[in-house]
């Protein structure tokens, strides 16, 4: 299980393989809104979450997303995670519910994965 922490741009393609490590059409990811990082693969999101607490990240900043290689339009990139889960914060389900939290993680995931 290869999680990878994506901090330049890059292609798609390399996305796409490395979800072939744990699933076919679709990767798992986290994004940390403060440090505009992401760390993608894992079976579960909270393996790349802690992958990036190991570094330095801060709970708060990360938030966790789907990338389905299948959708089409704003529909490939989808806000749901267990670890989205937060109510002390408003945030009682899995999808991130603040647009502004939404907003920022898909400027940071769309400048880090460039789609064709």
């Amino acid at each position: 299980m290869q999680i990878r922490i994506i901090t330049e741009p890059i292609p798609l393609v390399e996305v796409e393989e490395l979800a072939k490590d744990t699933y076919t059409t679709m990767i798992k990811g986290v994004v940390d809104i403060e440090k505009a990082i992401i760390a993608l693969g894992g079976e579960y999101h909270i393996d790349a979450n802690n992958k990036l607490t190991e570094m330095g990240s801060k709970q708060p900043d990360i938030w966790g997303f789907n990338i389905q290689f299948d959708k089409i339009g704003d529909e490939w990139l989808q806000y749901t995670s267990l670890i989205n889960i937060r109510p002390a914060v408003g945030n009682r389900g899995m999808l991130v519910k603040d647009q502004r939290i939404q907003k920022r993680m898909r400027e940071i995931i769309e400048s880090l994965i460039l789609r064709p």
